[in-house]
This record gives structure tokens, C-alpha cells and sequence, in this order.
């Protein structure tokens, strides 16, 4: 049976034209298979660079409003600079159960009068938080 006929059947999956030529082809031409994983890869890097773009802004906030390494602000005040409580990097649950939520180098936690605590967290040196 000759390849090309095997084929018959088989479209490409961007531009739905018939595939023509080996059995294990995917796209019709190198144009199509480029486009096709250019949509895909470009929609995830898109969504990525969007988080990206919070998190460094909520880091370069912490970083400016927390120069000496520890200090103690009022949440609105952060809101106010634009600081995005729901994108962090991680969470670290200290030994009395104070959770700090990080932001690359930088970590805050809530504290009980409306206030938040801001701190510089070295994970691989001694950590200012306790």
C-alpha cells in the first residue's frame, strides 16, 4: 500500500487540511506545526509572565517599604501601593505557628490589629524570621 494513501484520512490539526506523504506525519507543512505550538506555548507564557509581573511588584514594594529587614505596617497601606495579598511564592509555618508568606526574599504575616509584619527571609541563611 502505498504511504500517501494511508494518509488519506488524516488532517492537520491546525489548519485541517488532508495530510499528504509518511504515516507518522502530524502536520501538513513545517508552517502549520510552528503556529501550532507557537498558540500553545504563547498562552502559557502569557499567564506566567502575568503572575510574574505581581509577584515582582509585590516584592519590590515589601523591599521599599521594608529597608531595615523587619518592620511593622498597616494593611491598607500596602493596598494602597498596590500590593496583591493573594500572590506569594510560598508559606513558612514558624515554630510557635505563625505563618509568613514569602514573596522571593521577602515575607509578611498578619498580625491581630489589622497591621502586617514584614521581614527578609534568607532560606539558606539565618532567617530574620522566628
Amino acid at each position: 500500500m502505498n504511504e500517501t494513501n494511508q494518509n488519506i484520512n488524516k488532517r492537520c490539526p491546525y489548519c485541517n487540511k488532508i495530510i499528504v506523504g509518511r504515516t507518522d506525519k502530524v502536520f501538513c507543512d513545517d508552517r502549520c506545526r510552528n503556529n501550532f505550538y507557537y498558540e500553545i506555548n504563547n498562552e502559557q507564557k502569557t499567564f506566567i509572565r502575568n503572575i510574574n509581573k505581581v509577584l515582582l511588584k509585590n516584592r519590590r514594594i515589601l523591599r521599599t517599604v521594608n529597608p531595615s529587614g523587619r518592620t511593622s505596617v498597616p494593611k491598607r497601606y500596602l493596598e494602597e501601593l498596590g500590593f496583591d495579598f493573594n500572590c506569594f511564592t510560598g508559606i513558612h509555618k514558624t515554630k510557635k505557628g505563625k505563618l509568613y508568606y514569602l514573596v522571593y526574599d521577602q515575607a509578611y504575616s498578619f498580625d491581630d490589629d489589622d497591621s502586617v509584619t514584614l521581614v527578609v527571609f534568607y532560606r539558606n541563611a539565618q532567617s530574620v524570621v522566628g
